[in-house]
C-alpha cells in the first residue's frame, strides 16, 4: 500500500453525528436534538438536522413582522477555537413568505458587517422533524477538516434565547474530508 493510500484510507467516508439530549428551546422555537454532517455520493457535503417534535416551513414566518427564523449549520474551517468564535460559514435554511416552501443558503460570516451570501444550498425534508441540506465543498472553501454544530432561531425574535443549539457550544462535531496540504500547514 502507498504513502498516498494509507493517508485517504484514514479519512471517514461515514457521516459524523452529535445530539443534544436536553430540550432546551425557547417557547414556539424548533428544539434541535440531532445533527449529521458528511460526504454525499456526489461529493457535495449533505446535513441532516432534526427536531424533537415535527415543524413546517410556515413555523420559520414571522406572523407579526419581525426576523424570519431559520436553522444554520454553523460552520468551523479555520484552525480557531470554537468557544465564543463567529462560525467561519451558515448554511442557514429560511421559509419563502408564504411558509410554503424551504429555501438554503450558505453564507460566509465577515467580521463586523452582515454574512455574505455565497450561494444557494439544496433542501429537501425526510420527515415531518428532519431537514436535510446540500452544498458543495469549494462553497466553503474545500476544507481538510469541518468542525459543525446546528442552531434554529424562533421566527420573529431578536434575543439570543430564541436560539436552539445542538450540540451546546463549545461542543461541536468535525467531519475530516482530506488529509490538509503541505501548503495550509506552512507557518507564515
Amino acid at each position: 500500500m502507498t504513502a498516498g493510500a494509507v493517508a485517504v484510507a484514514a479519512i471517514s467516508t461515514r457521516p459524523v453525528v452529535v445530539r443534544d439530549s436536553r430540550t432546551d428551546a425557547a417557547s414556539k422555537a424548533i428544539d434541535l436534538m440531532r445533527v449529521q454532517l458528511g460526504r454525499a455520493s456526489d461529493g457535495r457535503l449533505r446535513a441532516a438536522v432534526t427536531a424533537t417534535e415535527s415543524w413546517a416551513p410556515k413555523d420559520l414566518v414571522a406572523s407579526k413582522g419581525g426576523p424570519p427564523g431559520s436553522i444554520c449549520l454553523r460552520l468551523y474551517t479555520g484552525g480557531s477555537k470554537v468557544e465564543g468564535v463567529v462560525p467561519d460559514y451558515l448554511v442557514c435554511i429560511t421559509a419563502t413568505k408564504s411558509g410554503k416552501k424551504l429555501r438554503g443558503s450558505v453564507l460566509r460570516e465577515r467580521t463586523n458587517d452582515f454574512p455574505e451570501r455565497v450561494t444557494g444550498a439544496k433542501v429537501t425534508r425526510s420527515s415531518k422533524r428532519t431537514v436535510v441540506v446540500k452544498f458543495s465543498q469549494s462553497s466553503i472553501g474545500k476544507p481538510a477538516t469541518v468542525r459543525f454544530s446546528a442552531e434554529s432561531t424562533r421566527a420573529g425574535c431578536t434575543r439570543t434565547s430564541c436560539v436552539d443549539a445542538a450540540p451546546n457550544l463549545p461542543t461541536v462535531g468535525t467531519v475530516k474530508l482530506r488529509e490538509p496540504s503541505a501548503t495550509t500547514n506552512r507557518p507564515e
